[in-house]
């Protein structure tokens, strides 16, 4: 037996999380909505495979964290394992954009409310900035992932199948419909190939959402339904499909 090198533990382990275009989205996505951010931009090209653009209007890096912002396992959320217990964040791991710097090529553009300019820095296979020049954007944060799976022929190979890029487009718009309901204070909008095709405003309420996202013929054969749990505490209310209405 042999000990495998560094650089191929990091690119097998990062591909255990990094496994889809979908799912580089969602890990951007809870990025920016642990930001605080009310506006999310979302654009793919080809499918994702070259280009998965994230841009947000949160809260922004700070300047001080930008050297180990996509190295793993460093992150703002925890400090240990007793912090898991009161989580109030979607990611905690601080491994997400540090394990998509192992299989694309990253560029993070980043600008919190105290910087006069934001500054887009470009990432290395282990998160570390290679370089840094200023940009133009405002306040928020902007992931690029270019050449995704780029060095996982198997992967890249899976996605040769249109039919299936196509399916992977749908689920990332499905997953954007998920948090538009969830988050009706969230704006969302997502383009492929520079074609916008599926947007959401910023709404009051739930049933807003549920409108914007589903439509009223769909909303109108909701059910109202409440679910309350003692050990551990759990109460939910929400909506569901009628089983009687025949469509």
């Amino acid at each position: 037996m042999k000990q495998l090198p560094q650089d191929t533990v990091r690119l097998l382990s990062s591909s255990q999380v990094i496994t889809s275009v979908v799912n580089v989205v969602k890990e951007l996505m809870e990025n920016s909505m642990d930001a605080g951010a009310s506006s999310i931009d979302i654009k793919v090209e080809n499918y994702g495979l070259d280009l998965i653009e994230v841009r947000d209007n949160g809260c922004g890096i700070k300047a001080a964290d930008t050297d180990v912002m996509a190295v793993r396992h460093y992150t703002s959320k925890i400090c240990s394992h007793e912090d898991l217990e009161h989580l109030e964040t979607y990611g905690f791991r601080g491994e997400a954009l540090g394990s998509i710097c192992a299989v694309a090529e990253v560029a993070v553009t980043t600008k919190t409310e105290d910087d006069d300019i934001s500054t887009q820095y470009t990432l290395d296979l282990t998160g570390k900035i290679v370089s840094q020049k200023p940009s133009h954007l405002g306040q928020g944060t902007t992931v690029n992932v270019l050449k995704l799976f780029k060095n996982l022929p198997v992967r890249r190979q899976y996605y040769a199948n249109r039919k299936k890029c196509k399916d992977e487009l749908k689920k990332v718009q499905d997953l954007l419909i998920a948090y538009a309901i969830i988050k009706p204070e969230l704006r969302l909008t997502l383009a492929h190939n520079k074609v916008v095709v599926w947007q959401k405003a910023k709404v009051a309420d739930h049933r807003s959402a549920l409108l914007a996202t589903l439509g009223s013929s769909i909303v109108a054969n909701l059910l109202l339904c409440h679910h309350l749990q003692e050990q551990p505490e759990v109460s939910c209310e929400g909506k569901c499909q009628d089983e009687t209405d025949g469509s």
